[in-house]
């Protein structure tokens, strides 16, 4: 009990550094990077087509952006700046990036890769506030971040004084949600869902809040776990994970929106996966030294990395197919790795001027 005090007294001093949590930003941001290279094995863009070996990484990276948004749980709950400090310190850090980089990708995609008509062009600026296009699908991840943001404030003061045995039951009802997509899928049926009602009974504790009291839950009542104990279990449950999300990969009938499912970010597989890689790395002590440097400089710049690392995966990766007979899981991680060093070092540059430092930081 002395430590959990410690431990939340620390967090709202917010004088520690968390370097497990450095190690998560970590692997999360290159998770993202191989979703990305993935898809041009998945989309047959690297004149290699191979499904099998698309379906196998497809399967393993699905757990980065639930992970980033556990580590928000971890940093964020409950907020301790009130509703309107909180969203003017949050979301000026996210809506800047977000509108500045969807504009850079429209215009890269529009007038370097696919010569588009200036009319075309205007067309997808002038949606951006409203959405993504297709020039930077990755970018969806920043909406989704703006409604967490809007939502932290509201429910810290029940974080405060929820129970761990209250919190449990809001989890288990966010992890009875996850099943719902399949469930729709067998039945057709899932709790008042129909043509004009998309809200179904467990939709208002469901998605990626769920994720959010999950982090915050694992960092604060599982400190007592033995490192072995947490290690062995985070392993098993993301094998399960992986290995459930493999087999009803090539299980369900080929269609986009069957393979979208099974790799939905709010599904039991991939909530299986992500809880797994959190227990692997919690907790974790590093020596001062030269591996605890390099992960937190990359930690440092993951937000920019994830933003700016769109423009180069997909060039790199079919200009080594092209060029090089290597295996497409091989091309894969020479991809990913080339594209995180590219991606850090633009990050790294920009971060020096302090016109473009608050948009990758």
């Amino acid at each position: 009990m002395e430590g959990l005090v410690k431990m939340e007294m620390d967090r709202m001093t917010n004088k520690v550094k968390i370097n497990w949590l450095d190690l998560l930003k970590v692997i999360a941001v290159f998770m993202v990077i191989v979703a990305h290279a993935n898809d041009c094995i998945i989309l047959n863009q690297d004149g290699n087509f191979n499904f099998e070996w698309g379906t196998y990484i497809g399967s393993l990276y699905r757990f980065a952006v639930p992970l980033f948004v556990l580590i928000s749980g971890v940093l964020l709950l409950p907020a301790k700046l009130g509703t309107i400090e909180f969203y003017k310190k949050r979301l000026w850090r996210i809506v800047p990036a977000l509108l500045f980089w969807g504009l850079v990708y429209v215009l890269f995609d529009g007038l370097v890769l696919n010569h588009k008509a200036w009319d075309k062009i205007l067309m997808e600026i002038a949606k951006l506030p409203l959405s993504f296009g297709d020039s930077a699908p990755h970018l969806w991840y920043l909406y989704m971040l703006v409604g967490l943001y809007l939502v932290i404030p509201i429910i810290s003061p029940w974080v405060v004084k929820a129970t761990k045995r209250e919190l449990e039951l809001v989890l288990a009802i966010f992890i009875f949600s996850t099943f719902i997509p399949y469930l729709k899928f067998l039945t057709g049926l899932a709790f008042g869902v129909c043509d004009w009602n998309e809200f179904h009974s467990f939709y208002y504790l469901s998605g990626f809040i769920g994720y959010l009291l999950m982090g915050y839950y694992l960092y604060t009542y599982l400190p007592g776990w033995s490192n072995k104990a947490k290690r062995w279990t985070g392993a098993f449950l993301f094998l399960t994970g992986y290995g459930i999300t493999y087999y009803l990969t090539i299980s369900v009938p080929f269609s986009i929106p069957n393979i979208e499912m099974v790799w939905y970010y709010c599904s039991p597989n991939v909530l299986l996966e992500a809880v797994g890689v959190f227990l692997l790395v919690e907790g974790m002590e590093f020596k001062e030294g030269l591996l605890l440097k390099v992960i937190q400089t990359i930690a440092h710049y993951s937000f920019g990395i994830f933003l700016v690392h769109y423009f180069f995966i997909g060039v790199i990766f079919r200009y080594i197919a092209a060029h090089f007979d290597l295996h497409p899981g091989v091309n894969v991680l020479v991809s990913c790795m080339l594209t995180l060093f590219i991606a850090f070092a633009v990050v790294w540059i920009l971060a020096r001027f302090r016109l473009t430092r608050k948009l990758v930081m």
